[in-house]
């Protein structure tokens, strides 16, 4: 296998008479072994090559879009006809964007940036949590009433996308993405990020608002929902 790349875009070929992904910086790789890297999270996102008959493509985005993590990477499919019956199938069966084969590599990377927006919005100005807290993305700082907690870049960014969210439950994949960690990092590299964000967050008795759901993943809880799933270190 291919050296690791960071939060991987794997090129799907589906018929070998295609073009190539128009991406130099995606995996080439075969179906099966695309479908088990991005249900794993090792990679986030794949650019899905095909030919008219899109029967292929279509079976494989719904066997991808079928499982029980809830863990759902981006998916564009590059075809030969966007208006043809074949696109809208691939739309209904889970790809999440639809463009032509031959598309410019800049056209396609924006594409993929709106999608890695959607899985992991990027800090921003400021955000408002609650009347005392706040974050600004500027100074990497969280505010807590007149205080303020300046936080690290991976830190920051964990604590932007859980906020971003809050009250919802965040995969370990996302936050992966959002904290720009390689993708094939060891496994427990999220979960010591979240340690060490608790750590920051104690002294002010926040640490009980990020939360902890086994097996699924980590969420910044609202002020009426924190306390009962905090997880200690």
């Amino acid at each position: 296998m291919s050296d690791p790349v960071k939060h991987s875009v794997l090129c799907v070929r589906f018929d070998t008479s295609c073009a190539d992904c128009g991406d130099p910086n995606s995996q080439p790789v075969q179906p099966e072994e695309a479908l088990q890297r991005l249900r794993a999270g090792d990679a986030w996102a794949a650019l899905a090559v095909s030919g008219h008959d899109t029967h292929e493509l279509t079976t494989w985005a719904m066997r991808l879009r079928h499982q029980p993590s809830g863990w759902l990477p981006g998916v564009v499919a590059l075809l030969p006809d966007v208006a043809a019956p074949g696109a809208l199938a691939a739309l209904r069966a889970g790809v999440d964007a639809v463009l032509l084969q031959g598309s410019t590599a800049p056209l396609i990377r924006a594409q993929l940036a709106r999608l890695r927006e959607r899985v992991a919005p990027q800090p921003d100005g400021w955000m408002v949590l609650d009347d005392t807290l706040a974050l600004q993305e500027q100074t990497r700082q969280l505010r807590v009433g007149t205080q303020s907690v300046e936080l690290a870049p991976q830190l920051f960014h964990l604590l932007w996308s859980l906020a971003a969210q809050r009250g919802h439950v965040m995969s370990p994949q996302a936050l992966r993405l959002a904290m720009d960690i390689p993708a094939r990092a060891h496994p427990d590299t999220v979960h010591t990020a979240v340690g060490r964000l608790r750590r920051a967050l104690r002294p002010h008795g926040l640490d009980v608002r990020l939360q902890t759901v086994h097996g699924v993943g980590y969420r910044w809880a609202r002020t009426e929902d924190a306390g009962p799933f905090a997880t200690p270190d």
